[in-house]
């Protein structure tokens, strides 16, 4: 419909956030980084805080680093002009087009305050994304790779080694990359990338045998409920389980009740079961308009769903589909 088409790139909106956790593995892959780490070995900024020095990557990539997420200053419109009525009437709603333009988004996400202790609770939004990747871009610089960008690595680990065609990804004034949401794709380049996952970080070469570009179990790391959310892994939301469950490790008051946007969110992670009760496991990364890449690794199944945020297309949910 609307002139949408297999060769015209679709924005994916916030389906580019799972390129970080996936860019993050590999930089644990080339020792830039370790999950557990003090995210304030690096980002010293924070190492008189009483509770951001107490940031790991992991709370990075899982959204439970405590930080404001910083919707309104450094989410944008992102492609809302083009994702239909709802899209653009969420824009306004934010008043996004009245906030300040936020020139640099790195510094900007250093300097965001936290508003809960680590790992206490899951916080969608973007400040996260650009504290990690400013983490990520002062390890490159001391490493002897060439990569010395956050989106020259992402390109030289992922997308070009997997063929990858990126029609854009936005950037901030100061060229950082809008890992949260600025990715724009074909559905065929899309399905590249959850094929890629499907076949568990290896990909196929011109003499027919598979390269494993990232190793397996890091890639696993990804898929892996976090503490602050069982739905939520390191960046990529997660069906299949128990929708009231907690995850592994997880104390009951680490678990507080979500409030409203959170159990919108949490809504559109289906739980599925076959006939026989066994949990059918569901990798998602979610956009909004309800964008789609889904991976279901047990029936080797990948697909792209891409729609405009239109009042009828919120009607859209992931379970009825899957169950198809």
């Amino acid at each position: 419909d609307n002139n949408w088409s297999a060769t015209r790139p679709h924005p994916l909106a916030s389906g580019t956030k799972s390129f970080t956790g996936v860019i993050a593995m590999f930089a644990v892959q080339d020792g830039l980084i370790t999950l557990d780490e003090l995210a304030s070995d690096t980002i010293t900024e924070w190492k008189d805080d009483p509770d951001r020095s107490r940031i790991t990557v992991r709370h990075l990539l899982t959204l439970a680093s405590g930080l404001d997420p910083l919707d309104a200053e450094l989410g944008g419109r992102g492609g809302s002009r083009m994702l239909g009525d709802v899209a653009r009437q969420r824009a306004d709603r934010l008043k996004l087009d009245d906030q300040p333009r936020v020139a640099d988004h790195y510094p900007a996400a250093i300097a965001a305050r936290a508003v809960s202790a680590p790992g206490e609770r899951f916080r969608y939004g973007p400040s996260h994304f650009y504290a990690f990747a400013a983490l990520l871009e002062r390890r490159l610089a001391k490493s002897d790779l060439p990569h010395k960008t956050v989106l020259d690595y992402l390109h030289a680990r992922l997308f070009d080694p997997i063929g990858l065609q990126v029609a854009r990804f936005g950037r901030d004034a100061a060229g950082r990359p809008n890992l949260p949401g600025g990715c724009m794709l074909t559905a065929r380049e899309w399905a590249k990338f959850g094929e890629f996952i499907r076949l568990g970080g290896a990909w196929p070469q011109p003499d027919g045998q598979a390269k494993q570009l990232l190793r397996s179990d890091l890639l696993a790391e990804c898929f892996k409920p976090s503490a602050a959310n069982p739905h939520y892994g390191l960046t990529w939301w997660l069906g299949g389980g128990d929708p009231t469950g907690q995850a592994d490790g997880a104390a009951p008051d680490a678990q507080p009740q979500p409030d409203a946007r959170q159990r919108r969110q949490l809504e559109q992670v289906p739980s599925l079961r076959t006939d026989d009760g066994r949990a059918i496991r569901v990798w998602m990364a979610a956009g909004l308009g309800k964008q789609r890449l889904y991976i279901l690794p047990d029936q080797q199944l990948v697909i792209v769903r891409f729609a405009e945020a239109t009042r009828d297309g919120q009607g859209f949910r992931d379970e009825q589909f899957l169950r198809l």
